[in-house]
């Protein structure tokens, strides 16, 4: 019997020895402070939305269907946010970039509308996938004849027809970049909200009916309907630049 009884208590200690492992203390990870930037694009006063049908000032209908757009060297008190952007409405909404970033509310912003000389014409298949100017992201916003980027991209149909029937059946297309195209922007009086303690958020936002409708510089929709910022189109190219960059404020 006393040898049945001391296996037995050698099997009992070991199982509650066994039982009894060192609980680890949870390993505190790093704080990543983060922002993001968000546009919003607007028809005046109304939310835009892509597909939809809005009414210019004229009377003309107008239904907006591409919008896209470079944005680069974006900065805050000097500090570099992030390097290039591309703000795609139809893909990712209303994002422009989010950044591990530490942000104090800055009230102001600095970026170019493009991309930089320096790095327009370099091949965008040697930039790193996670580039937005890698040719897989970049995508139809790179001209293989030019070579270069597109800066912004704004499709559109029109009806010019006031006759209470909507058949927005005119192209507008206004593809803006090359180099003298670069436009540098700063947007002041932002307003930064924390989304959770670690990420800070401001909006811009893109007034697509001031792009066509800019006081004393308007684009005639029923003339100017076209540009690739081929030399030809250079008026055309240079008033949507212009409209384009004056479009962008503070929400």
């Amino acid at each position: 019997m006393k040898h049945f009884l001391i296996p037995a208590l050698l099997v009992c200690t070991g199982f509650f020895s066994c039982s009894k492992k060192k609980v680890e203390e949870p390993i505190d990870l790093p704080v990543i402070n983060q922002s993001r930037i968000s546009l919003k694009p607007m028809f005046g006063t109304e939310n835009l939305q892509l597909d939809s049908v809005y009414t210019m000032s004229n009377g003309f209908k107008i239904e907006f269907v591409e919008l896209k757009a470079y944005f680069s060297d974006i900065q805050s008190n000097g500090s570099v946010m992030k390097d290039a952007a591309l703000f795609n409405f139809r893909e990712t909404g209303n994002l422009v970039f989010q950044a591990n970033q530490v942000v104090s509310n800055p009230s102001s912003i600095q970026f170019g509308i493009g991309v930089p000389s320096a790095i327009n014409h370099n091949d965008p298949s040697l930039f790193p996938s996670s580039n937005p100017l890698n040719i897989a992201s970049a995508n139809d916003m790179h001209w293989d004849w030019n070579p270069g980027y597109i800066f912004f991209k704004v499709e559109a149909k029109v009806d010019t027809l006031v006759d209470g029937i909507t058949n927005c059946d005119l192209n507008l297309t206004y593809h803006v970049g090359t180099d003298s195209y670069y436009t540098a922007k700063t947007i002041s009086n932002l307003t930064w909200s924390a989304i959770n303690s670690n990420l800070k958020e401001a909006w811009l936002k893109l007034d697509l009916k001031n792009f066509f409708e800019n006081s004393g510089n308007t684009i005639d929709v029923k003339t100017e309907t076209s540009t690739h910022s081929a030399q030809s189109q250079g008026a055309l190219t240079e008033k949507a630049r212009q409209n384009f960059a004056a479009s962008i404020s503070a929400l």
